[in-house]
């Protein structure tokens, strides 16, 4: 098992490398090596991994059709115990200007370039898509927590203390209770917006590969996702701060005269303390209320700015920041973005960083909500990249969908 590749470093990616030969990671993000092209890749070694592991048994195939249920025990903050359930099942694809399945952040390209590699070459969904869905009948509850009174066929605890159970569902009546209730229920996605785009382009590539024979059954309709009911309470949102380097020329004084003209600008000392850092922070970005659009600026020592836009409005924290600050002050656009921002959901760590002179500035931001989240993907619209993180995250490794049938 693995966290997504999108939040694992490079350092996370060896150790798990270390452990074990058959950690998913070698699957979901391979090592790139010398020499390597259109004839050898990491996508390459991953898919004759893949089959190397079905071979050997590593991985069996279910021959029995299963919706899975995934329930993560966790603890939050100052000991706050929670506990969030999802249903691991195989979802057709909707296109993109359906009301069916809803994004709400924009993606990068290359990173749903790689994703995009990584399914052609092992026809598979390595990990689940993270989707939300609103509501939740007491049948489908009775259902699971009837599946939960038996053995599961997984239980781990991870590094992070956070303990992760599976059950397989394979009676047909609860499967088909499952699919009626969740047959006309929009899904709203969470986490994996680039894999989402991915399987709908690699949809098209094959219904145009086979023409006329385009099968309806195929296994490329489909992907893999973990649906959340929006009524869970283990549901969480953390705020994801930026963390900016490399910005030439850059002059703290000026930065700060320029946010005067949208922001009012005050100076305040940090408490000493990491808790008391972390409590001061949300506690300031959370009472200015929901239009009132504010954030922390820090560039080292024991001063944080408190930017408060001057004129309330209806847009997201996130994208305030993205487009008057990122956009606008420091001209970070495209690639030169990607390469120079870096996101971080834990508030101590983005002082540390730029104390450690690792990054030149942190941004503190407040967590977007779910109710927000809504809004936007209903609207159309779109959040910018890392607007979200869903916490804990999924684990990779425990179900892998196969496109090949």
């Amino acid at each position: 098992m693995a966290l997504p590749y999108d939040v694992l470093t490079e350092r996370d990616r060896d150790e798990l490398y270390q452990a074990s030969p058959y950690n998913i990671v070698r699957l979901i993000w391979g090592k790139d090596l010398p020499g390597d092209g259109a004839q050898e890749n990491k996508y390459l070694r991953a898919a004759r991994l893949l089959r190397k592991w079905e071979d050997e048994g590593i991985l069996i195939r279910d021959e029995q059709e299963a919706f899975y249920l995934y329930v993560q025990d966790f603890v939050l903050g100052k000991g706050e115990v929670k506990s969030r359930r999802g249903i691991i099942a195989r979802v057709r694809l909707e296109d993109a200007d359906s009301e069916a399945i809803l994004p709400h952040e924009e993606t990068f390209p290359e990173q749903t370039a790689d994703r995009l590699q990584l399914i052609r070459a092992t026809r598979a969904n390595l990990d689940p898509i993270f989707a939300v869905y609103e509501g939740e009948t007491g049948s489908l509850k009775a259902i699971l927590e009837e599946e939960m009174r038996q053995l599961p066929l997984i239980d781990i605890r991870d590094r992070w203390g956070i303990r992760h159970r599976l059950w397989a569902i394979k009676k047909a009546e609860a499967r088909r209770a499952i699919e009626q209730e969740m047959e006309d229920r929009p899904l709203f996605i969470g986490d994996g917006h680039h894999r989402y785009e991915a399987a709908l382009q690699y949809r098209r590539e094959m219904m145009e590969k086979e023409g006329g024979a385009a099968r309806e059954e195929a296994g490329y309709h489909s992907t893999l996702m973990t649906l959340i009911s929006t009524e869970d309470p283990g549901l969480v949102i953390l705020p994801v701060h930026r963390l900016i380097r490399g910005i030439e020329g850059w002059n703290l004084k000026e930065l700060l005269g320029q946010a005067g003209g949208s922001f009012s600008v005050e100076e305040v000392r940090l408490p000493a303390g990491e808790e008391e850092r972390e409590r001061f922070v949300s506690e300031y970005l959370e009472k200015e209320g929901t239009f009132t659009r504010c954030f922390g600026l820090y560039a080292g020592g024991e001063s944080l700015y408190l930017l408060t836009l001057y004129q309330p409005q209806p847009k997201l924290d996130v994208a305030i920041l993205d487009e008057l600050i990122l956009q606008g002050m420091l001209g970070l656009h495209g690639s030169e973005k990607e390469e120079r921002v870096g996101y971080t959901f834990d508030t101590h760590e983005s002082l540390r960083q730029v104390e450690a002179g690792t990054y030149d500035l942190a941004f503190l931001v407040r967590a977007t909500s779910l109710q927000e989240v809504r809004s936007v993907s209903l609207a159309g619209e779109k959040m910018p990249q890392k607007s979200t993180y869903f916490y804990p995250k999924l684990l990779s490794g425990l179900v892998i969908h196969r496109l090949n049938t």
